[in-house]
Order: C-alpha cells, then structure tokens, then sequence
C-alpha cells in the first residue's frame, strides 16, 4: 500500500473529511489530496502530525515506505545544509569585521549581502522549526483534551 492511501484509509476511518484533516495538520487540503493521491508526500513534520492526529506510532504510520524513508532523509539533509550555511555566512562576517578592525578595510557591499544572505536563511530554518514546534503544541493540546473528555 502507497503511504497516500494509508493517510487516507486513516482519514476515512476517523471520520474526517480532508478539509478538517488539513485543518488538524495546519496545511491545506489540496496538500492532504496531493499526498492521498500519490502525487506528493507530506514531510517529516507533517508525518509526525499524522502520527499524533491518529494516535498511532511512526513505524505503523511509515514502515515499509520508501517514498517516505527517501523523504526522512532528504528533510534530514535539507537541515544540515541550512545550518552549515548559516555557520559559514557567519564566518564571512566575522571575516568582514577582522579586516574592517585589522586592517581599516570595510567591505560594506559585501556586508550588506552577507547580512542580506543571512537573515533568509535564519528566516528559512526558524520558519521550519516554529512550523515543528507549533505541531507540537497542538498534538499535546489534543492529547490533554482527550484525556479531560475521558
């Protein structure tokens, strides 16, 4: 089975329709149609949602997923790659402001770039990272809320 067609047997046996589902997962429902029709996949954040919103493990949500685990590991890389760019655009400011001390020489286009560079890639990586931790924040919301109903 395609992981789409387990999101949306999942989706199908909770009772939701793919507008409250996208809702839950804060992402649209032409992104919970896309993953259901195989046209895409949803990312490690979003798998974890579902996992939370069906209350069902990682491993029963993904084993056996190829398209998944490829996915896992693209994210995974694509993190990786931000922080190691924000560290060397930090680096190259550090180097501007040596040679703008050291040597009396400002480099202030090439700051400005930098700086520029900087801010979009901390821009990039705290949006993933507050996008994770507002999941998060809901996932636990849910839980609490079920156990009061109970």
């Amino acid at each position: 089975m395609d992981i789409g067609l387990r999101i949306k047997q999942l989706r199908e046996e909770s009772g939701l329709s793919q507008e409250s589902f996208a809702e839950k997962l804060f992402v649209t429902r032409q992104a919970v149609s896309k993953w259901e029709n195989g046209n895409g996949c949803p990312d490690i954040e979003n798998i974890i949602s579902i996992s939370n919103v069906f209350n069902i493990s990682l491993d029963e949500l993904i084993k056996g997923y190829k398209q998944v685990e490829n996915k896992v590991i693209v994210d995974n890389a694509a993190k990786k790659w931000h922080i190691l760019v924000i560290v060397f655009l930090l680096a190259i400011i550090a180097y501007i402001v040596y040679f703008a001390l050291a040597h009396r020489i400002l480099m202030l286009g090439f700051g400005i770039a930098t700086l520029f560079m900087l801010g979009i890639e901390l821009r990039i990586y705290f949006r993933r990272h507050d996008k994770v931790c507002i999941r998060l924040r809901y996932a636990r919301m849910s839980k609490s809320t079920l156990t009061l109903r109970k």
